[in-house]
């Protein structure tokens, strides 16, 4: 059963007055939309830039966004409330049908405790609003791919989620059943023409209204089931995936075309992140990687992550990329994923003010590095401990898989949806890397205020831990790892060096302090 997601209905004054009618009990992080008719326009209605700044009444923070075409002589803008109170708007365009309009919408809290704001970070650490008043939670980053029953990328026996939206909510349950909240999806040349993939199935230079309504519906039903979407934007050169041969090529009129209408229509919305694509190195240079990065946050209104697989972006809201296997490998000397604890690590303290994420795909059982089941949550859980860095799990398709023949699905999704579980508000933002603590060889990430902890160590039935400047005696709980999540209560720990002894071997993670 779908979800039936409704848009904000469209309303305003007459042509006269140019005054919208105030709108109130918006809700937080849901977005408003409101519709212009221009009939009089006579060029490309893609080209027609006219522009809408909301402005809070309490604060004076303001976004800034497009309007975009959306068919029958229909232009339309959306906003979404990143604090609660009254907003007020203009709009501005040489087009004299777009220009001069007036409004404010009033936004309330959303009720509804699962959804989230818009995805940012705080240094180098994935944050998310939570509140009114630029409040953050930490934010654990991991992609989930499920190219199985999901194909994306190529030409398969039958549509993919983005063309039948009747699929979305089997994506969306069978990323929640393995443990994770975002889903990827590839959009290539769809954003063209719906179904295609390649650059010589379309003929287009405009944007394809059909997928964009797609996307809004994706972007849409992920957000309110609490979750997220990350595309890759384009793909491989050789499968003519990429913006090259388009009139302009790379960053050229149409691909521009297409970057603000992305900007001004999917910008509004919260829920969504964005990758260049794939194999970059063979297509895409670092300067042009650059310029769509920073034309795209130019435009967005809301900021939103972006990242362009393997490479550095410049600059606030960008994620460092990361691809290949271990730091030297057969694609680049440059690029890389982890091979093991110690280099996540000093991924993460190589640059402290941006992001991170291992963008190569990590699918289950992949050559080249230990994706069993064992290394699968293992890596999931030193990404976490290392300190926040971004992963991207999942299946390769059996339509392609150069890695070798199909290999079959996760065995044990319940010790993914642990992994989630235990993280549910306990990964905090100011939380740092303390294992000096552990005496035992495990993981530890601590608050400021020594009053959380959070301790995990492999292979093992016992952990020593060192706490002389833990706030006062803490509660603590120990969750084994490989099974479905339940928490053992170990009683209240005191600040002391002591030995905590678990019920059986096996990989352990426990929480030290009441985590709200």
């Amino acid at each position: 059963m779908v979800l039936v997601l409704m848009g904000a209905l469209a309303y305003g004054g007459g042509k006269d007055e140019k005054r919208f009618t105030a709108r109130a009990g918006a809700t937080m992080w849901e977005y408003e939309e409101w519709a212009l008719d221009n009939p009089s326009w006579s060029g490309n209605e893609y080209d027609l830039v006219a522009t809408v700044t909301f402005t809070h009444a309490n604060t004076g923070s303001t976004h800034t966004t497009e309007m975009f075409y959306d068919g029958s002589n229909t232009w339309k803008f959306r906003f979404t409330g990143t604090r609660t109170g009254q907003w007020t708007f203009t709009t501005a365009s040489q087009d004299p049908e777009l220009n001069g309009y007036q409004g404010s919408v009033t936004v309330m809290p959303n009720p509804d405790p699962k959804i989230k704001g818009f995805l940012t970070h705080v240094g180098n650490k994935y944050a998310i609003q939570t509140g009114d008043n630029a409040e953050f939670g930490g934010y654990l980053f991991n992609v989930y791919m499920n190219q199985q029953e999901f194909a994306m990328q190529y030409h398969q026996d039958k549509p993919g989620p983005i063309q039948d939206i009747d699929r979305v909510d089997d994506y969306f349950d069978a990323a929640a059943e393995n443990g994770f909240e975002i889903v990827f999806y590839f959009l290539t040349h769809h954003v063209f023409k719906l179904g295609a993939i390649q650059q010589h199935e379309h003929g287009s230079v405009n944007p394809d209204l059909r997928t964009f309504r797609h996307l809004d519906y994706i972007i849409r039903y992920s957000h309110r089931r609490g979750g997220r979407v990350h595309f890759w934007c384009w793909g491989d050169a050789a499968r003519r995936q990429t913006p090259k041969r388009l009139p302009g090529g790379i960053n050229g009129y149409v691909d521009r075309r297409l970057q603000r209408y992305i900007a001004a229509r999917l910008g509004p919305l919260p829920g969504w992140s964005m990758g260049y694509g794939y194999d970059l190195h063979e297509w895409a240079n670092n300067d042009q990687l650059n310029a769509w990065a920073k034309y795209m946050h130019d435009h967005l209104g809301w900021q939103h992550l972006l990242s362009a697989r393997g490479r550095k972006l410049k600059g606030p809201y960008n994620i460092i990329s990361y691809s290949g296997f271990g730091r030297k490998n057969e694609i680049t000397t440059t690029n890389h994923g982890p091979k093991n604890y110690q280099e996540v690590l000093e991924d993460l303290k190589a640059d402290t003010s941006q992001p991170h994420l291992y963008e190569e795909r990590h699918t289950y059982l992949r050559d080249g590095f230990d994706l069993g089941m064992d290394g699968s949550r293992r890596l999931l859980w030193r990404l976490a401990m290392a300190g926040g860095m971004g992963g991207f799990f999942g299946y390769y398709s059996q339509w392609f898989n150069k890695w070798g023949p199909y290999k079959g699905k996760y065995p044990n999704p319940e010790q993914f949806r642990t992994h989630k579980t235990f993280w549910r508000e306990r990964f905090l933002l100011d939380m740092q890397r303390a294992n000096q603590l552990c005496l035992s060889g495990g993981c530890v990430l601590k608050d400021s205020k020594s009053q959380h902890y959070v301790i995990y160590q492999e292979d093992t039935q016992s952990i020593q831990v060192d706490l002389p400047r833990m706030a006062g005696g803490q509660s603590a709980v120990a969750v084994d790892t490989r099974k479905e999540y339940q928490e053992i209560a170990l009683g209240r720990l005191q600040p002391k060096q002591q030995r905590i002894k678990l019920p059986n071997k096996s990989d352990w993670v426990i929480a030290i302090g009441k985590f709200e």
